[in-house]
């Protein structure tokens, strides 16, 4: 699942210091020691000419507030409570299946029914274990990096996690071997994230200026360094963008 990101700050304008970013933690995705997500959201603000802080919380506390309605602007993926709200959709993860391009039959997904009688690595209590059986797949599930592990030594034939996280995935546990995975084309999900304001003049402005410095990245090249680096050469041009 997609963390979020709840933005807090003193005032709409006009307030000495940095936007106050509060933020669950759930790498890779959203990381202490710099997450795809939390990092684009605070470039594209910093374009804007906005500084940012962030202060973690745990993923509870954070939809908690969401389902509570006590934030007037955060960041959250599209599978949260808190859609109500005006927003500018910055990226989005795909629901995929990783597989190992060194199998003995190299192959990918492009249909449920090519599930039939493979063996499947999910989460613990996945939502996909009804859609995988009724495919036919053998499911597995598991802690989130054993999943990886699994399919690097064969004992599943596929992993299904979103693109975006199982690419970071990949690059932190097997660092080197990342032309060795493949993922398909086929998605069975596409979730997004972005900021959230509530519809006010000062929550319109700073989504205003996060798309502004987000778009100005697009123009100028830095987006699709960063994108490179923290997701290689081969595989950053498969990361949906907004």
């Amino acid at each position: 699942m997609w963390l979020l990101l709840l933005v807090v700050f003193p005032g709409w304008a006009g307030f000495a210091g940095p936007l106050v970013i509060d933020i669950g933690e759930q790498p890779p995705l959203f990381s202490r020691t710099g997450g795809i997500v939390d990092t684009v959201v605070e470039r594209a603000l910093h374009t804007s000419g906005y500084e940012v802080a962030f202060r973690w919380w745990p993923i509870g506390r954070m939809l908690g507030r969401l389902d509570e309605g006590l934030s007037d602007l955060y960041v959250t993926p599209s599978n949260t409570p808190g859609q109500q709200n005006p927003h500018e959709f910055l990226l989005a993860a795909r629901g995929v299946f990783f597989y190992k391009k060194s199998s003995k039959e190299p192959r990918s997904v492009t249909q449920w029914a090519d599930l039939a009688g493979k063996r499947v690595g999910t989460v613990i209590h996945s939502p996909l274990r009804p859609m995988l059986e009724k495919a036919g797949a053998i499911v597995d599930e598991g802690p989130y990096e054993a999943m990886f592990d699994k399919l690097d030594t064969g004992r599943v034939d596929f992993t299904a996690t979103a693109d975006v996280g199982g690419l970071l995935t990949i690059a932190q546990r097997f660092p080197g071997k990342q032309a060795e995975f493949g993922f398909s084309d086929f998605a069975y999900s596409e979730i997004q994230a972005g900021l959230f304001a509530v519809d006010n003049p000062g929550g319109l402005a700073i989504l205003a200026a996060c798309r502004r410095g987000f778009d100005q990245m697009k123009n100028d090249g830095s987006l699709t360094q960063l994108l490179k680096d923290f997701f290689g050469a081969e595989n950053y041009r498969r990361v949906k963008i907004y």
